[in-house]
């Protein structure tokens, strides 16, 4: 983020935060998970928390957290292919972990979990059910996602503009007909049906659930996320905003439409339609976008490049000729710019019809609309006439991570 920016972000959760941070304190935390600590420093006030993990052979390992724009108690840790957040629960602290890109963590749900406590006691007696519910997370009986975290937390406030146990007609002019009826799960979570209602609890065609989660920014705004790429990233494709005067409209980000709802009882005019119509647009142009800004960035900064396990200026100019034509080959539109070798040294690999050996690069690109990205990829050396060949081939693609462009 730029200083500014995060100078802002940090002004506005600090001024919430002071209030839930007397749970946080500076001292040993004691773990369900492990025998080891960790110790927490440079707590609260600068949105800022400093924890350093104590193992039992010894060795340490120090991270800064971040306090999360627009929640009260939730601090966050992006790693390298992966991120964490403590919270304050009840006396208590959480921990859980994700894989993954934190800005598509829909896809990714957390897979460890553990409490901490400055009392020893308090740790002893969650024990059991901390090991369940990590347990729950690995064996994939229990999904829990990085949304669901951050309205959790929001600071927004539980103001309603929606009515339950009602369906609301589409009014929109884009030919497409249905209803929409809204069921809350809680009071940052809401299910909302989509169907073609013909008559009352008639339906034709087929019906469709989706899950929506409130924007921790904005608390009249629900996010849904769509299905996972086949790399397991999923971010917002569907908004909804629930305006006060009671007409509310959805934006799709895929298909790039607006669909207004009314109340079905009510008789909209032409007029009326186009000047609501209207009104979704501007919001759109004015808002969304903003907010679809606002929401990428509102916890920490992207995540960076990870350093080089081996420097060698031959094989770093020889691997990113590799990529350079790999994209060219399949029409990608990033340019990729830079790398890093990530693999300390080869691993081979042996076939029935060949045998190479493989090395992980990351490389850095940048697209056509300026943003920028790094992503994990492992090229092939074969080896021919009893030795290996210098040239590099694309063997397999990684994860992609949007990043910083300086």
């Amino acid at each position: 983020m730029k200083t500014t920016k995060t100078a802002l972000c940090l002004l506005l959760v600090c001024m919430g935060f002071i209030a839930r941070s007397q749970q946080f304190k500076n001292g040993t935390y004691y773990r369900t998970a492990s025998e080891g600590t960790i110790e927490i420093s440079d707590c609260c006030d600068n949105g800022k928390l400093t924890v350093t993990f104590k193992n039992t052979d010894g060795t340490e390992n120090t991270r800064e957290l971040k306090s999360v724009q627009g929640t009260n108690g939730l601090y966050l840790h992006v790693g390298d292919g992966f991120f964490y957040f403590i919270a304050e629960n009840d006396g208590y602290l959480e921990r859980y972990i994700f894989n993954g890109n934190f800005n598509y963590a829909t896809a990714d749900p957390a897979d460890y979990y553990e409490i901490l406590s400055q009392d020893q006691s308090l740790v002893n007696s969650k024990k059991s059910s901390a090991e369940l519910r990590r347990n729950m997370l690995e064996d994939g009986k229990e999904k829990f996602y990085f949304p669901r975290l951050l309205t959790k937390y929001a600071k927004a406030p539980a103001e309603e503009r929606f009515e339950v146990d009602k369906y609301y007609r589409g009014i929109s002019s884009i030919g497409q007909k249905s209803t929409m009826h809204v069921k809350i799960i809680d009071k940052n979570t809401i299910d909302v049906v989509f169907g073609a209602k013909v008559k009352m609890l008639t339906f034709k065609g087929k019906m469709g659930t989706q899950t929506f989660y409130r924007h921790h920014l904005d608390p009249h705004v629900f996010m849904y996320y769509d299905t996972p790429t086949y790399w397991g990233r999923s971010s917002p494709d569907q908004y909804i905003h629930f305006g006060a005067d009671g007409v509310h409209y959805i934006y799709d980000e895929g298909d790039k439409s607006i669909f207004l709802f009314g109340d079905e009882r009510k008789k909209y005019t032409d007029q009326e339609i186009t000047e609501m119509e209207y009104k979704a647009k501007e919001d759109i142009e004015k808002k969304f976008w903003k907010q679809v800004e606002l929401f990428m960035n509102s916890w920490t900064e992207k995540p960076k490049m990870p350093t080089a396990a081996m420097n060698d200026d031959a094989i770093k100019a020889e691997a990113l000729k590799a990529l350079q034509k790999h994209a060219k080959e399949k029409g990608w539109k990033e340019n990729f710019t830079d790398l890093v070798i990530t693999s300390g040294s080869w691993s081979d690999v042996i076939t029935t019809s060949y045998i190479g050996r493989i090395i992980e690069v990351v490389a850095k690109a940048t697209w056509p609309d300026g943003h920028c990205t790094f992503q994990y990829f492992d090229l092939i050396s074969m080896h021919e006439n009893g030795a290996y060949s210098s040239t590099l081939f694309h063997y397999a693609t990684g994860n992609q991570y949007e990043t910083d462009c300086e």
